[in-house]
């Protein structure tokens, strides 16, 4: 039996900007359990990093966080900054997506892994050199490479260092923001499994990141699918791609190029002011007219499924099962089955 790592409870992030409040995330509710590698997938802007820097409480001071993030029995939102520094790297992991960005360019690879084992463990200037050494061994970089600089590796090489410094306490749960962003195909491949290798070797958790659902499909057990900075579907993963429940995700997987490659269309919505209803029926082909007004809150269990929709039996009440319903519900089904989803 899996328990749970990290549960995460109506969890609300909002900044307040000259524009107005953006409600980043919104009513989530996620569980990644021990051992699981969880994707988070969803277009550009829609909440995505918000949620994973939530989890680490790295967002700006003009950040609200409301409701419950619970690690191992531990709410993260109630600890001290201080406390909270215990936690970051040792016990939870980060990997930011763009390392050109997040390392230091004065300070050497090595140097930059040997300085999290001196500050968490307290290591002498030589072990933690050595240590070092050790991380980029394994994630694939010669030890003796730990003198050079970030402008002297490639981009995959970088994100190799990105895993030796999120990996090198050897957290139960990584954080991995992109991994493989701006990687070519053969590379980010790679990448990919390399970390997901490391973090079922440590038989530690994974939430992996990412817009790619064909890179989330290969490598996690699970699936949780973001729009406009709600969850709108969670299942397993393999259930999640043949058999995909909420209109978004259909969309999403036709974006595949062995899928059709074919955009999704319209824009995401302002998270100042996201449409009323679901945030998804301006750009729904599936929409009724209740779809604009009611409002769907993620409906389940249907094994480990979750959905998000109107159009879902569980999501429906019985006072709306009128015919524009059974129509749109026959329709979605038909274009999944016809089009071999």
């Amino acid at each position: 039996m899996s328990y749970s790592i990290l549960s995460i409870e109506d969890l609300k992030v909002s900044f307040k900007t000259s524009k107005g409040t953006v409600t980043a995330n919104e009513s989530i509710y996620l569980e990644i359990k021990e051992g699981e590698i969880l994707g988070l997938i969803g277009e550009t802007g829609c909440g995505k990093t918000t949620l994973g820097k939530a989890i680490l409480r790295l967002l700006s001071g003009k950040a609200k966080l409301e409701g419950k993030i619970v690690y191992r029995g531990t709410d993260l939102l109630t600890l001290t900054e201080k406390e909270m520094r215990l936690f970051r790297g040792k016990k939870i992991g980060i990997m930011l997506q763009n390392p050109s960005a997040c390392l230091n360019p004065v300070l050497s690879a090595g140097r930059q892994i040997a300085e999290i084992y001196r500050y968490h463990e307290g290591m002498g200037k030589k072990e933690a050199e050595k240590k070092a050494g050790e991380m980029l061994e394994l994630v694939g970089i010669s030890s003796s490479r730990g003198c050079d600089y970030p402008h002297q590796f490639s981009g995959g090489m970088m994100q190799r260092v990105m895993v030796a410094i999120g990996l090198a306490l050897r957290p139960g749960l990584l954080v991995a923001d992109e991994p493989t962003k701006g990687l070519d195909q053969d590379t980010k491949l790679q990448i990919a499994e390399l970390i997901a290798g490391l973090v079922r070797k440590e038989n530690a958790s994974m939430l992996l990141i990412t817009h790619d659902l064909e890179l989330a499909g290969s490598f996690t057990d699970r699936i949780a699918v973001m729009y406009a900075g709600e969850i709108v579907e969670i299942g397993k993963t393999a259930e999640i791609i043949s058999n995909p429940k909420h209109p978004y995700t259909l969309d999403l997987l036709h974006s595949l190029p062995g899928k059709g490659l074919r955009m999704v269309s319209g824009q995401p919505p302002s998270l100042v002011s996201p449409p009323s209803g679901c945030r998804y029926h301006p750009r729904c082909s599936f929409r009724v007219e209740a779809c604009s007004v009611a409002h769907p809150g993620l409906m389940g269990p249907e094994g480990e499924r979750f959905t998000r929709c109107l159009l879902s039996e569980k999501g429906r009440k019985k006072e709306t099962a009128a015919q524009p319903f059974l129509t749109a519900q026959a329709a979605f089904r038909c274009r999944c089955e016809g089009e071999g989803i």
